[in-house]
C-alpha cells in the first residue's frame, strides 16, 4: 500500500528509468496514487505518450522534467568548492511545447551523447574496450550512465553492478561538465512556464559536507524556487538540514520516490509523503514565471 497519493519524481526508459511510460503510470494507479510528474533527464519524450494514457486512467500529470547542469562557484565567493559533478534541477509545470525548452534539451541530450562518448575512449583505454554503440544497445531512447554501466556487464568487465558502477566512476570525474550552468538551466525552466527545484540536494557535494546557507542564497539569486527534501536519498537528520534551508530563504519543499524501476517492480513509488499543500506551493509559483513563457502553459489545465 503507497504511502502517498502524489509522486513528483518520476524516470521512464526516456532517461534512466526502466519503464514504459504505460507500465509507469499503471503501476501508479495501482498503488492509489492520484498526481504524478515523469521527470526523465534532459527531455520530454515520455510526456505526449503519457499525457494520453494519465487522461485514460483518471491521473493528473504534471510535466516535468530533471536538466544536468554544472555548477562552478565564482571566485571570492568564500564559498567551498563543489566536487564538480553534475547537478541535477527539477522543473515543474514547464510547457511541454515550449520552443526554447525543446530547443535546450535536444543540445543537452547530444551533449550528453558526447560525454557519453569522452568516457567510452577512456574506460577503452583503461582496457575495458566500449563504443558508444555499446552503450546505445542497451536503450536506443537515451545513452547515460546507467545505459554504460549496464554495457560495462554485458561485454564481462564487471562480475556485478558495483564492479561496474566502480569502472564508470573512475572515469566520470575526467570528463568535462555539462554544458550548462545551473543558473542557465534554472532561467530556462523559468521561461518556460515552470518552477525550478533542486534534486536530491544531498547529492551536491562540497568540501565542507552538506550545502550551507551560502550556497543556497547563492543559488537563489540565480532564482531557485526549491529544494527536494522528500526523498529517499535523505535521513532524518538531513532533511532537517535542508528543511532549515528551506525556510530561512522562502523556498518551497518538494519530493518523490526517485523510481526508476521497471519489469514490474517499483519498490519506491509513492513511498514519500507529498502533501497538496507541495503541490499548491509549487503550482501557485508558477504565475511568477507564465508569462516568460512562449506559449500558455497546458500544464495548468491537467
Amino acid at each position: 500500500m503507497t504511502n502517498s497519493i502524489i509522486d513528483l519524481h518520476l524516470h521512464t526508459f526516456f532517461s534512466d528509468g526502466c519503464a514504459s511510460p504505460a507500465e509507469l503510470l499503471n503501476a501508479a494507479v495501482n498503488l492509489g496514487l492520484k498526481v504524478v510528474s515523469i521527470t526523465d533527464h534532459d527531455n520530454l519524450n515520455a510526456y505526449p505518450e503519457a499525457r494520453h494514457i494519465a487522461a485514460r486512467l483518471g491521473l493528473d500529470l504534471i510535466p516535468g522534467i530533471e536538466l544536468t547542469s554544472h555548477w562552478i562557484l565564482p571566485d571570492g565567493s568564500g564559498l567551498a568548492p563543489l566536487n564538480g559533478r553534475d547537478v541535477d534541477v527539477l522543473g515543474y509545470y514547464v510547457d511541454a511545447q515550449n520552443e526554447d525548452l525543446n530547443i535546450f534539451t535536444q543540445s543537452a541530450l547530444l551533449d550528453l551523447r558526447e560525454r557519453m562518448i569522452d568516457a567510452c575512449a577512456l574506460l577503452t583505454q583503461a582496457g575495458y574496450p566500449i563504443s558508444i554503440f555499446d552503450v546505445q544497445d542497451e536503450n536506443p531512447r537515451y545513452t547515460g550512465a546507467r545505459q554504460l554501466i549496464e554495457a560495462l556487464g554485458h561485454k564481462g568487465f564487471g562480475a556485478s553492478w558495483n564492479e561496474c558502477l566502480a569502472l564508470f566512476d573512475s572515469v566520470w570525474p575526467k570528463v568535462r561538465l555539462s554544458c550548462s550552468s545551473i543558473e542557465e538551466v534554472i532561467k530556462i525552466i523559468h521561461q518556460a512556464g515552470g518552477v525550478a527545484v533542486l534534486a536530491h540536494p544531498i547529492a551536491v557535494e562540497c568540501t565542507a559536507g552538506w550545502l550551507q546557507s551560502g550556497h543556497i542564497e547563492l543559488l537563489t539569486r540565480f532564482g531557485l524556487d526549491g529544494l527536494e527534501v522528500n526523498h529517499p536519498r535523505l535521513d532524518p537528520t538531513a532533511r532537517a538540514h535542508f528543511l532549515g534551508l528551506v525556510r530561512e530563504f522562502d523556498l518551497i519543499i518538494s519530493g518523490g520516490s526517485d523510481e526508476h524501476g521497471g519489469n514490474g517492480l517499483f519498490p519506491r513509488l509513492g513511498s514519500e509523503i507529498i502533501r497538496y499543500e507541495i503541490l499548491n506551493s509549487l503550482q501557485a509559483r508558477t504565475q511568477r514565471y507564465i508569462d516568460k513563457s512562449s506559449h500558455k502553459s497546458e500544464a495548468l489545465s491537467i
